[in-house]
């Protein structure tokens, strides 16, 4: 039997003692300042003048204790979802780890297609939730058809569209499909890179109460460093979650300058385009200096180096570029990200010959 929407408000395996995972953690590496960094997906950030002035508007609320109602509001309407349905968090990431502690755990096998978010892995093994992976298809495609098949073997899944590394979106046919599929499993789609490519799941979370959504401004709006997202789902599911979040999860300033963000950073979106056409315009190059690309939605596309991946990554680390080498999640293959025409320009300036 599978979870409803009552259930999900009060059913939660407990999760092992802390000592007995074994999860990697995951790399926050320093000294990237000095370079043009286009390995992190960072997203087109807002003007200088707008950030200032929001960090200035935000410096008096560091003396109290941070509040939210004002934050969930402006999301709410950002969102187009209740207030209810919507929690804070401090970044994506949090939000996944907090869904993972509810719905997963050593009895409950997470579903999830690979390669994708390290982050997941990560929490999963804090958890204690077994994995139960599903490999994309060559050209990164979710495999649909053997999703549905393994969902027997999991007790929650999770989907990632855009994803990362790949950049590929999953159409809403796939997930509807996936959706029926599953029944009352918790089923959470990763949508920190939906706003690149229009995509907006939203409105599924009245038909399905069994689906969460993960939403970040990181990404959207170009400001990692403010560790601010959302978790969107049923407010049985969001009273689960709240229960066991953190208090004072989100700061103060990443409350403060996460509403200026979205009540007045009306140049998102022009950004979010100029950033994808870039990378458009990357791949054509690309292809036509023969070098194959994954298919991408989002603002950063994968490229097949195959044994010279290391190589182009250290020839463009030396001239100042830092891309991610995908290691043994995609080996052979290299992630580029940008978040305009300067950065497509620099990244082929410096990347033939190597």
């Amino acid at each position: 039997m599978y979870l409803n929407s009552e259930e999900l408000s009060t059913s939660r395996p407990a999760p092992p003692p802390f000592f007995a995972q074994e999860a990697p953690p995951y790399s926050a590496p320093s000294g990237r300042a000095a370079y043009l960094r286009l390995d992190a997906n960072e997203g087109p950030p807002p003007p200088e003048g707008f950030l200032a002035a929001a960090l200035a508007a935000a410096a008096p609320t560091v003396t109290f204790y941070p509040e939210y109602a004002a934050l969930r509001e402006a999301a709410a309407r950002s969102y187009g979802v209740p207030a209810a349905a919507l929690l804070p968090v401090h970044g994506a990431d949090e939000g996944i780890r907090l869904w993972l502690e509810a719905f997963g755990g050593p009895g409950a096998p997470l579903l999830l297609p690979e390669p994708t978010f390290p982050m997941y892995r990560v929490s999963a093994g804090l958890t204690g939730t077994p994995v139960v992976p599903i490999p994309l298809e060559p050209d990164f495609g979710l495999d649909a058809e053997a999703l549905v098949a393994a969902l027997p073997r999991a007790a929650l899944l999770v989907l990632v569209s855009p994803g990362n590394p790949s950049g590929r979106r999953i159409s809403e046919v796939y997930l509807r499909r996936i959706l029926d599929a599953a029944g009352g499993r918790p089923a959470l789609v990763d949508e920190v890179y939906g706003p690149f490519c229009g995509q907006d799941f939203a409105p599924l979370l009245a038909e399905f109460p069994n689906l969460a959504l993960l939403r970040s401004l990181s990404k959207a709006h170009g400001v990692p460093g403010l560790r601010c997202g959302f978790v969107l789902a049923d407010p049985a599911q969001i009273r689960t979650l709240e229960a066991i979040r953190p208090p004072y999860n989100v700061s103060s300033v990443a409350a403060s300058v996460g509403i200026a963000l979205l009540e007045g950073d009306t140049g998102a979106p022009a950004r979010r385009r100029a950033a994808v056409e870039a990378r458009q315009s990357l791949q054509g190059w690309l292809a036509a200096a023969g070098v194959p690309t994954a298919p991408s939605d989002a603002h950063f596309c994968m490229l097949a180096l195959g044994t010279s991946a290391g190589t182009a990554g250290r020839h463009l680390e030396a001239r100042g570029i830092l891309v991610r080498d995908l290691g043994a999640a995609a080996p052979g293959w290299i992630r580029v990200s940008v978040t305009g025409p300067a950065d497509a320009g620099a990244f082929a300036a410096a990347f033939l010959p190597w």
